[in-house]
């Protein structure tokens, strides 16, 4: 039998709130990311790395698709590259002052279209000027998700020589508007005159260069024939910009620590933007009552965001928290219940403040469905629980029991209650477990003490705590096991190419001590919570996190990661059902 292992706090100083740019210590910056930049892999190892499996030699090239022009009601095309897993790059021409949202790429025949999520223009761009007396001007793309490298998908480098060393083809890379595809113009460059040949395929393609397309060479030798991306541009009809000349540039822009998305899954619950740049979620407009009221007013309907349609294709507008308030009836309510989410570091701190050992399962709340099937959610206000989809659709709520306030035995627990009901996020699909999040109302408000302590909802999308831990339970004994986030990319590559942006991989680190069945045991708690510890504030007050739910095991029985659902990307819509559900009348 194990022994109750307590937990040990790692003491990280920081002070929130989500929008601060420094951080916490001890966490990932960009834990999606940061780990493919560019600086990482290094120029030498991309050949090696990216394009070595690639079965087509357009595997890099993207198309880039920008609004339809008015005069041809056609798109306007023009191409870039892939640079990594997440970054295409391209000229300032090519995007200009195009919003984000509306550009459409797409590479080497793919079904479906990638989507941009920021642009970032070279420092010297002017967003009045495309193309200067000093050549036009690079831009990348930032992508809002990752794509997943194949034989027929994969990126370029850079090429950052002024000579070759044997047989290279110099490939002038365009789009045949006919065919409607890129198409390249290859010069063979060999033999003692073969730099000669390089600087006049080079001068060829600035007297005839197309503003859509860019200059490639492919070298037998080290860099295995890989495309290495050498120009978008040029000085003059003579003499081209070398990419090499911004290799800082890039490399400071691929390795940004900010994690930004566009969300183009828009549907019932997904997190939106209104046109004043404040966050909501799509909701039905009935439910959005204050935007519900404005709608009548005509003077105010540029203030209601649609932003998709529900399985019955009825509009769905973008409903900010402030709109979500029913009347001045429920006002005092709202107000309660918004304090308990949004500020939830600044409550309970005398409770939160004790060095008893149940403090460190005070969030859990175990529901007991009286069968084999029992899940575990947790506490994050008085009243309402955050769990799985999976957990609430398996339950018979009429006779499931909610446990609350453990201490280091099971059977020894300080509140008992009931669902009083359940809210499975709309978008929940059982065959992918995606979008495997829930959120229960108990029937009773919990007495908060210092055994049942809400938890509060972590909101960083672009940081993770490395320091994470889960509960498990042992012989009817709960106790904490560390566990550590795993980059998304890596999860992906190593696990679970289907893995989705709103899911993460989790290693459990089981005490060597325990047997087996421990890490199997983790693997089997539908809706339990991912949690870190951290310190708040000047003070220093402890607060806990609920940074994850459990969602599936990937090989975690077999020491693999277990699968959690990102609580952060579901912060909008938790609070959404949060807000509306505590203003009805009972």
């Amino acid at each position: 039998m194990c022994r109750f292992t307590i937990f040990c706090l790692a003491l990280v100083a920081a002070v929130f709130p989500a929008s601060c740019e420094s951080g916490f210590a001890g966490t990932l910056l960009d834990y999606r990311n940061f780990f493919i930049s560019y600086e990482q892999k290094g120029l030498e190892t991309c050949p090696f790395t990216y394009f070595r499996e690639a079965c087509t030699d357009n595997a890099h090239v993207v198309v880039i698709e920008t609004p339809r022009n008015n005069e041809s009601n056609q798109p306007s095309i023009c191409l870039g590259t892939l640079i990594s897993e997440q970054f295409v790059l391209t000229t300032t021409s090519c995007v200009a002052s195009t919003p984000p949202a509306d550009l459409k790429l797409h590479a080497n025949d793919a079904h479906e279209n990638m989507f941009v999520a920021s642009v970032y223009h070279h420092p010297d761009y002017k967003l009045t000027a495309t193309a200067t007396e000093h050549g036009d001007h690079l831009a990348i793309l930032k992508l809002n998700s990752t794509v997943r490298f194949n034989k027929k998908l994969a990126a370029a480098c850079y090429w950052t020589s002024d000579s070759l060393d044997m047989y290279a083809k110099v490939q002038e890379i365009s789009y045949d508007s006919i065919m409607k595809k890129p198409v390249q113009n290859t010069t063979i460059c060999s033999g003692e005159h073969k730099n000669e040949c390089l600087k006049s395929a080079q001068q060829l393609w600035c007297q005839r260069k197309s503003s859509i397309g860019f200059l490639q060479i492919r070298q037998l030798g080290q860099h295995q024939m890989h495309p290495m991306v050498a120009s978008f541009s040029c000085y003059n009809e003579n003499e081209i910009i070398p990419i090499a000349n911004n290799l800082l540039w890039i490399r400071e822009v691929t390795k940004s620590s900010n994690l930004e998305y566009n969300y183009t899954d828009s549907g019932l619950g997904e997190k939106c933007l209104k046109n004043d740049n404040t966050t909501g979620v799509c909701l039905p407009i009935e439910a959005c009552s204050q935007a519900f009221k404005n709608i009548k007013n005509i003077q105010m309907n540029h203030a209601v965001n649609q932003c998709g349609f529900d399985k019955n294709d009825i509009p769905l507008i973008c409903c900010a928290t402030e709109e979500m308030l029913k009347g001045p009836e429920t006002e005092a309510l709202f107000r309660d219940i918004v304090q308990e989410i949004e500020d939830c570091e600044m409550l309970y701190d005398e409770f939160r403040r004790t060095p008893e050992e149940h403090q460190l399962h005070s969030q859990v709340a175990i529901i007991d469905s009286h069968d084999s099937i029992n899940c575990t959610a947790t506490l994050i206000t008085a009243r309402y629980l955050l769990t799985s989809a999976q957990c609430v659709l398996s339950l018979d709520m009429k006779t499931a029991t909610v446990w609350l306030g453990l201490s280091n035995d099971i059977d020894n627990v300080a509140q008992k209650n009931v669902i009083h009901s359940a809210f499975p996020h709309p978008k929940f699909n059982a065959k992918t477990n995606h979008y495997n999040v829930a959120v229960i109302k108990l029937k009773y408000p919990v007495l908060i003490q210092s055994s049942s302590v809400p938890a509060c909802l972590w909101r960083e999308k672009a940081k993770m705590p490395t320091d994470l831990s889960a509960v498990k339970f042992h012989e009817e004994v709960p106790s904490m096991v560390s566990a550590s986030p795993m980059y998304y990319s890596d999860c992906r590559r190593l696990y679970n190419p289907d893995l989705i942006p709103s899911e993460m991989c989790v290693d459990h680190q089981a005490p060597l001590y325990c047997d087996p069945k421990e890490q199997e045991d983790l693997c089997r708690q539908p809706g339990s919570g991912l949690f870190s510890n951290l310190y708040y504030g000047d003070d220093m007050k402890p607060v806990t996190y609920v940074v994850g739910i459990y969602n599936s095991g990937f090989q975690c029985d077999k020491g693999g990661p277990a699968l959690y659902t990102r609580v952060s990307e579901y912060y909008e819509w938790i609070k959404s059902v949060v807000y509306l559900d505590s203003q009805k009348a009972e």
